[in-house]
């Protein structure tokens, strides 16, 4: 009998998919549980999936005021082959964009030593077959994904592909994109850029931010109902709720609602709205604290330092455009200071986040990016793209892989000069149907949202039988249908 072992996170996707697959197939279920006090309450004593052994992660993480074990995380780094300082060092709650706490060096080794103890102990005492999870984006969360790889276990994380598509195992997929092999006719860019504009994940991505969207006064009555209804048992023994307390996060939520105005009428004041007829190459912001910058490219993190860096690299007839990213708003939109930083910036203009990118495109002769989806807006659109990160897109032939920034200058020189190959695109997308199924992984990530968590807007809630046995009714067919494609990927 397959063991099969989840990692269930606030994202409860993987919860309703053991529940299908116990339906479905002969298996022990294990689960590894990653959230906050009120709804681990629900877990401790569910039995709708009735796990042989369930853990609860935070549970596993104390004193981390002791001195870490610094041989042990040397010799575990040495036995699995796996760059800690690289994980844990992009650890979102460990820099600077938590506005609560601020971790000592110390205090982040030793919550890194618990977790590799905690994670080897969990897969040498069940040894399962399958680890079934979300794709990462927490660094707990990346540890084990790459501890279970190191281990040759089958790790089965479920992503999105760029295409409005679901995909399983998405890491190993992508191993065999370069002995792909194209069949059929290469349409033409038009056609192309048809198929790019209908099935682009961008379209659904809106969708769910409108979502997520509250009015002035729908905010101050999400903050009242945190004041009121949430309590402070987080901060005993949540490593991601240190130096918080109700009356904190209350005044910082509302002070937020101000600081947000504040920002934008910045921009509103000091941002281009129109292109000139002047050579330009674009630069995509992307907003701060996410995976795509922490995780993809934790070395060049820094965008106002690549900024600068373009900025000097660039042939002397080119701007700069910088385009801030209109998902920025959901983090605050950046400092004013930061934008008075990059408008500092000799060559650079900063273009409203309003501004549409397909306006830019027809204007720019190049977009160079960390690890933007914007690289893909552009290769549809016959320009140039260039990238400093390895992930999903910067497979693509026609996207340049920025290796050494000291050759920057003569590589955007070389890419100006160079024209997109259609067959890339073409592969592109044919590979993505070929190892995808027609489902939206972030759309039913916000299902949850919706139901669980106010739209996202308070994670630490209670949760009943009831409750829970009404969404796995709703949402029975989507569920039934991930539970298919796991029964799929796990046969092979």
């Amino acid at each position: 009998m397959d063991r099969i072992l989840y990692w269930i996170g606030t994202n409860f996707s993987h919860y309703c998919i053991a529940k299908s697959l116990k339906e479905k197939i002969s298996s022990e279920s294990y689960a590894i549980f990653d959230m906050t006090s009120k709804p681990q309450k629900f877990f401790e004593k569910e039995n709708i999936v009735n796990f042989k052994k369930k853990w609860f992660f935070h549970n596993h993480i104390f004193n981390t005021k002791q001195m870490p074990d610094l041989e042990y995380l040397s010799k575990f780094e040495k036995k699995y082959n796996i760059q800690l300082s690289k994980i844990v060092f992009s650890e979102r709650l460990f820099l600077e964009f938590n506005e609560f706490y601020k971790f000592q060096t110390n205090e982040i080794l030793r919550i890194l030593e618990l977790e590799c103890k905690f994670f080897e102990q969990v897969l040498d005492e069940i040894k399962p077959n399958f680890v079934l999870m979300y794709m990462p984006f927490l660094h707990q969360e990346l540890l084990f994904f790459r501890l279970c790889k190191s281990k040759g276990i089958k790790t089965l994380e479920l992503g999105n592909t760029r295409f409005d598509s679901a995909v399983i195992g998405f890491e190993d997929e992508i191993k065999k994109y370069e002995s792909f092999k194209v069949e059929g006719m290469i349409r033409d860019f038009q056609e192309l850029r048809n198929y790019f504009l209908g099935n682009y994940m961008l379209k659904s991505s809106n969708k769910m931010v409108k979502r997520t969207e509250l009015s002035f006064n729908e905010k101050i009555s999400m903050a009242i109902k945190y004041f009121i209804f949430t309590n402070d048992e987080n901060i005993k023994n949540n490593f991601g709720y240190y130096g918080r307390n109700k009356i904190r996060v209350f005044l910082n939520y509302v002070n937020n609602i101000y600081r947000i105005k504040k920002r934008k009428k910045f921009i509103d004041d000091n941002f281009e709205n129109k292109i000139k007829n002047e050579k330009y190459i674009l630069y995509p912001l992307q907003t701060e604290a996410e995976t795509s910058l922490l995780v993809e490219s934790p070395l060049q993190n820094d965008q106002i330092e690549v900024i600068k860096k373009i900025s000097k690299s660039m042939p002397i007839d080119y701007k700069l455009i910088v385009k801030e990213h209109p998902m920025a708003k959901s983090r605050s939109w950046r400092s004013i200071e930061s934008y008075k930083k990059i408008m500092d910036i000799p060559r650079v203009i900063l273009l409203h986040p309003e501004v549409k990118v397909q306006e830019i495109m027809e204007k720019i002769s190049l977009v160079i990016t960390i690890s933007s989806n914007v690289a893909l807006d552009a290769l549809f659109s016959e320009k140039p793209a260039m990238m400093f990160a390895q992930n999903y897109i910067s497979v693509i032939p026609s996207i340049f892989k920025i290796k050494n920034i000291q050759d920057l200058p003569e590589n955007i020189e070389t890419v100006l000069n160079k024209k997109v190959n259609p067959i890339d695109l073409e592969k592109y997308i044919q590979f993505s149907e070929k190892i995808s199924f027609k489902f939206n992984p972030l759309a039913f990530t916000q299902d949850i949202s919706d139901f669980f968590h106010f739209s996202g807007q308070l994670v630490d809630v209670k949760i009943t039988e009831e409750k829970m046995n009404e969404f796995l009714e709703k949402e029975n067919d989507k569920i039934g249908l991930l539970a298919d494609e796991y029964i799929k990927k796990m046969s092979l």
